[in-house]
């Protein structure tokens, strides 16, 4: 016990006090250099914001504008990194925030600052947050002419790299998205999100193989195919939609089932009927809402079947919703002596006033 009281006294203390000393000496060096730093960062800051929104809103002469660019990148620290950084982010957050034929500038003034340079070191670099800020600045600047350094990276070992630059590609050739079939990769959830909300801004034309994306072997691409179609209205597969219903993919199953209620493809009710013992309670509510919307006598019968059996109470009650969506006069004949049916019924009705 002495002994180790004796090492640690004299062999343990004094490095950590040692290092104590440096670590505070280095949070302080920090602080100090921060302190000078920030000035000179917010006001090289000050003078891009100005010298940005000037130009922006200005008329348009490239000369004129080429000329003031080569003289304001000498009243400022244009060779440090962080000052190109500092630039860009106020470039793409004025293209993010204008509207109009304003906007039409921004890529000579990335241009004309080359910047594009710069982009391409990040996109080089092996760190990979690095390459996703690159992805990110020609995304947000929408420059097309970056696409050709983004198409290695498709391939890239990283996930979030490669997640990052298919969303690029998409955002800068957003006409063009026949390609995305060969995706061999499975498309995350967030991934669908973000490519129906490029979709969706951008206005972009249907993909002339979308008929193809809905036999794919890659499910994911099945399921956006769907996805699309209930995007774009597009009714003239409706009988593979159909056939879709009893896919192995329970995820592809409830896309189908949706496609099926948002483009009324009435065909489907057989099939739906034969399917829902199969289904999860997921599954099942969501044929519900497809049948009230698509259900026929042949609907009614079943779901008063159901209604008479041993029901699972999790989808007794849309069961009677979807029943009464179909024929809001069939419980006033039915059911009059089921007490429980008929408190869904008051409770449904109630709701629909």
């Amino acid at each position: 016990m002495e002994v180790s009281v004796y090492y640690f006294i004299r062999i343990l203390l004094p490095i950590l006090i040692f290092g104590c000393i440096i670590l505070i000496a280095v949070l302080i060096g920090n602080r100090y250099n921060y302190d000078l730093f920030k000035p000179k960062f917010e006001a090289t800051k000050n003078e891009i914001e100005n010298f940005l929104t000037n130009i922006i809103f200005s008329s348009f002469d490239e000369i004129q504008i080429q000329t003031e660019i080569k003289q304001f990148k000498k009243t400022i620290p244009f060779d440090k990194n962080w000052c190109k950084k500092l630039l860009l982010n106020q470039i793409i957050f004025l293209k993010l925030n204008l509207k109009g034929n304003i906007t039409n500038k921004f890529h000579f003034i990335y241009e004309q600052f080359d910047l594009f340079r710069y982009t391409k070191r990040l996109l080089k670099s092996r760190r990979y947050y690095l390459k996703c800020l690159g992805l990110f600045q020609l995304e947000s600047l929408n420059y097309k002419k970056g696409k050709d350094y983004i198409a290695p990276l498709l391939n890239h070992k990283n996930r979030n790299i490669k997640s990052r630059a298919f969303l690029s590609i998409i955002s800068l050739r957003p006409n063009k998205l026949e390609s995305l079939i060969d995706f061999s990769h499975q498309i995350t959830t967030a991934e669908e999100i973000n490519i129906m909300d490029i979709l969706h801004h951008k206005k972009t034309k249907m993909p002339a193989n979308l008929h193809e994306w809905i036999v794919s072997e890659n499910d994911s691409i099945v399921k956006l195919g769907i996805k699309l179609m209930m995007f774009y209205n597009y009714t003239n597969e409706n009988e593979t939609i159909v056939k879709l219903l009893k896919h192995n993919n329970k995820s592809i199953r409830y896309e189908a089932i949706t496609a099926v209620s948002f483009l009324f493809i009435h065909e489907a009710e057989d099939e739906l009927i034969e399917q829902f013992s199969n289904e999860d309670t997921q599954n099942k509510l969501e044929i519900f809402s497809t049948l009230s919307k698509i259900g026929t006598t042949e609907s009614e019968n079943f779901i008063a079947q159901l209604l008479e059996n041993k029901t699972d109470e999790n989808i007794k009650l849309d069961a009677v919703y979807c029943l009464n969506k179909i024929n809001s006069s069939y419980f006033d004949n039915h059911f009059l002596n089921n007490e429980d049916v008929k408190k869904m019924v008051k409770h449904v009705k109630t709701i629909n006033r």
